[in-house]
């Protein structure tokens, strides 16, 4: 009798499994618009995004910029909650499980860096964020690319962008805040996530916690290489600022101020700015962070749209860093200056 409920068991959970994989299908989409895709819409412009996603951050900023009226629907990732990207209905918007994702009448454009463009394009000021010349816009994309996530190899993406290093340098707020995370939620990305090795990173994360992630060398490794390569884009940006002032790009405030506005707010979540801009080591930068800060936009795409998962890790953080100063220590100088000396 209970072996045979056990294999009734098995039995319905293999058909569940291969019923839910049949209609979870991943795979890596095109970035840009594509037209030949047309998604139920109430609004010209919708924004599938998260509150800690930094990239849905910065479309979130580019937009209130703009002054592009939006209709938004919060998406969560595992770190706010549980994989709503790998939900039946979120991978019709987005194949490929990724926020954001900008909805223009009904046809949706994939990754940020390429919404940016299009959203500036596509505004009443098309040069309200993008310089005239071609010669500075390509600067500028420089400055945005230099800031953006593009692809998949994170261990060569932190050598020429900043936003690849944030990433890095996140780990410790994903092990801090997959402690608020039932383990469950994160056992769905090892059966459905196109990346897996993102879903065992966070299902590991949930089984050490900050303490234990402390103790994990080779994604310590991973954390310092980030740690130390953002050390040369931030050198890199402070000779820019001195040169050119108040913006990246001068006097107009860009896509390039856009994209590192949310570098900087991912520092700040994830307890690192203290730690990069201490001693005055990058005076322009201080600068410019609290000129950022002082936009419109930072009130309205960063702070009006927290979340209590995000405030509860950073607080996790701090809490467990003041409560053990070794573990700061370990955070801060741990395999330091192997990947980048100044």
């Amino acid at each position: 009798m209970l072996f045979g409920l056990f294999c009734l068991a098995v039995g319905l959970s293999i058909c569940w499994f291969l019923w839910e994989k049949r209609h979870r299908k991943t795979h890596a989409m095109a970035g840009g618009v594509h037209k030949d895709i047309t998604l139920r819409h109430e609004q010209e412009f919708e924004l599938y995004h998260n509150a800690l996603s930094l990239c849905s951050k910065k479309v979130r900023v580019c937009l209130d910029e703009l002054g592009i009226p939006y209709k938004g629907h919060h998406i969560h990732l595992i770190e706010t909650g549980y994989y709503e990207t790998l939900s039946r209905h979120f991978l019709k918007v987005n194949p490929a499980g990724i926020l954001p994702v900008l909805v223009h009448n009904g046809h949706p454009v994939y990754e940020s860096h390429d919404i940016l463009t299009y959203a500036a394009s596509h505004s009443d000021t098309p040069y309200l964020l993008v310089p005239k010349f071609e010669k500075a816009q390509q600067e500028m994309q420089y400055w945005v690319d230099k800031a953006s996530v593009i692809g998949e190899n994170a261990d060569e993406g932190i050598k020429i962008s900043a936003g690849y290093c944030s990433g890095m340098l996140s780990l410790p707020l994903f092990a801090a805040g997959m402690t608020f995370i039932p383990l469950r939620y994160p056992l769905v990305g090892l059966l459905f996530h196109r990346l897996k090795i993102r879903a065992v990173l966070f299902t590991l994360l949930k089984l050490t916690g900050l303490g234990g992630f402390a103790k994990l060398n080779p994604l310590l490794k991973k954390m310092a290489a980030g740690r130390d390569y953002m050390h040369k884009h931030l050198s890199d940006l402070e000779q820019q600022l001195e040169i050119n002032g108040a913006w990246i790009m001068g006097e107009q405030f860009t896509l390039a101020d856009v994209s590192w506005l949310t570098v900087f707010e991912r520092l700040r979540e994830a307890d690192w700015l203290d730690y990069y801009l201490r001693d005055n080591q990058y005076p322009n930068i201080s600068r410019y962070w609290e000129a950022l800060k002082s936009r419109d936009s930072y009130r309205t795409a960063i702070l009006e749209h927290g979340h209590h998962s995000i405030d509860s890790s950073l607080q996790l953080i701090q809490q467990s860093k003041a409560a053990d100063p070794a573990l700061a220590r370990k955070l801060e100088t741990c395999f330091a200056g192997h990947a980048f000396s100044r």
